[in-house]
């Protein structure tokens, strides 16, 4: 079902006031395999590479340097 216009704008308004967007670029092969990964554990793409991005962040708070 299509939105209506005054919805689209809603959800337009509410994007822009919550949301950020942070755009990577990387290699199709390394995209193909983390699509890959995320979906054999049930997530999505967003989903699986915004664990990797939390866990890296808590792994930075403990002190541990594995940045690549």
């Amino acid at each position: 079902m299509a939105l209506t216009d005054a919805q689209r704008k809603a959800n337009d308004k509410y994007l822009a006031a919550k949301y950020e967007r942070l755009p990577i670029s990387y290699s199709k092969d390394f995209c193909t395999a983390v699509r890959a990964a995320a979906e054999a554990s049930g997530c999505s793409m967003a989903g699986y590479v915004k664990k990797a991005i939390e866990a890296q962040m808590e792994r930075d708070k403990e002190g541990e340097d594995d940045h690549a």
